[in-house]
């Protein structure tokens, strides 16, 4: 048994939130999902990883007792190995879930906490089956509310000095938003950017792009999204969620305002997917005629409104954050049906539209493959 820590660096509320009451059985009754090999990607949240052995329970450390008992809980991954072959592994993912349960009751009553049940399918033998990972993967925020209304104010300075620069790069260990704004040739730009509390490091660096390119002819638009300005999740309609703003202005103060309105609208959000199609088409509706629209998206918040993908005629350039582990499929598929390209610190992926069936490719550590019109994850490499 290995357990494993990783720090949390993102700035996310520590809002309470009222649920419905579930139990162990209705998550083991959600539907499963099938994954070849489970890659964790912890990205820059907080995460405890209880691996267990093959076929047994294990519990967890006083220490991540501890940091559960303060830490706002918002998404669990429960992995198993479908071996033997359609054997049933209903008590044994039980027994696991009551681990968690017994620690905190409430990770499994509340309906606001995202359970992913995930079986492993690629292996043969009980030996292939021993070498995957098995048992739950807890992902958690640590930051209050006060905290994070603090954050965004140090990331959004008033105006420029050489000491606001300096401490915003020295603050921003991942520029990857900046780095792609400065190195790629658009011209006649909507840049259309995940607000949400957890993309306050990636998306106010589009800020600090105008200040330091005040006389920018790059970006036309700009429209900041928030998942719904705190709407409860079961009021969240596809195509209709909200919590879009929109500015056509190249005036720093005026998107430097849009960006506080987003925010504060927003601050206080638990919900791990994102209106990211959404927000896409209200750019296209309010600015029809730039050349390129660029989404500032996380990789660790997949969009929830992949069924409005067909609606997108037009080529979606994808500034990916967070990318630490596996990149989240969703925003492949919509690089490459859109005609668009997706982009991170260390790569470009820019031919990703003019794959075809058959086509083998990687992308940030990952090996990938169109098969049967889809794109699949065949395994990681080292870089």
């Amino acid at each position: 048994m290995k357990h494993l820590l990783f720090p949390f660096f993102g700035l996310i509320s520590l809002c309470t939130f009222a649920g419905g009451q579930r139990t162990a059985d209705d998550i083991l009754n959600q539907r499963i999902v099938n994954e070849r090999r489970y890659v964790l990607s912890p990205g820059s949240m907080g995460t405890i990883v209880l691996e267990m052995s093959y076929g047994h329970t294990d519990y967890l450390t006083a220490e991540e007792k501890n940091i559960l008992q303060n830490a706002k809980i918002y998404q669990v991954h429960l992995v198993y190995t479908d071996f033997p072959k359609n054997e049933d592994f209903r008590a044994l993912n039980m027994s696991r879930i009551t681990v968690v349960e017994n620690a905190r009751k409430d990770i499994v009553s509340d309906t606001l906490v995202k359970w992913k049940i995930i079986r492993q399918t690629d292996c043969t033998s009980e030996e292939e089956a021993k070498n995957l990972f098995h048992g739950i993967v807890i992902m958690y925020r640590m930051e209050t509310f006060t905290k994070e209304v603090v954050e965004l104010n140090t990331y959004i300075p008033a105006r420029l000095t050489a000491n606001d620069k300096k401490s915003f790069f020295e603050k921003t260990k991942d520029s990857t938003v900046f780095h792609v704004l400065n190195t790629k040739k658009w011209t006649d730009i909507a840049v259309i950017a995940d607000f949400t509390s957890s993309m306050y490091p990636y998306s106010t660096q589009v800020l600090m792009w105008f200040l330091l390119n005040t006389n920018q002819s790059k970006i036309s638009d700009i429209i900041f999204f928030n998942d719904g300005d705190l709407k409860e999740d079961e009021n969240k309609v596809v195509g209709s969620t909200g919590g879009l703003y929109y500015e056509h202005s190249v005036n720093f103060k005026d998107v430097r305002n849009l960006a506080f309105r987003t925010a504060n609208n927003g601050i206080g959000g638990k919900d791990l997917e994102e209106n990211d199609l959404e927000a896409i088409l209200y750019a296209m509706k309010k600015a029809p005629n730039v050349k390129e629209y660029v989404l500032i998206a996380d990789n660790n918040a997949p969009p929830r409104d992949m069924a409005l993908l067909s609606k997108i005629q037009k080529p979606v350039h994808i500034i990916l954050c967070g990318t630490n582990g596996t990149i989240e499929l969703a925003y492949l598929k919509l690089a490459k049906a859109t005609g668009g390209s997706i982009h991170t610190m260390e790569e470009d992926l820019d031919n990703i539209a003019a794959m075809k069936e058959g086509h083998e490719f990687t992308f940030n550590g990952t090996y990938y493959k169109i098969e049967n019109g889809k794109i699949i994850e065949l395994g990681q490499y080292w870089k």
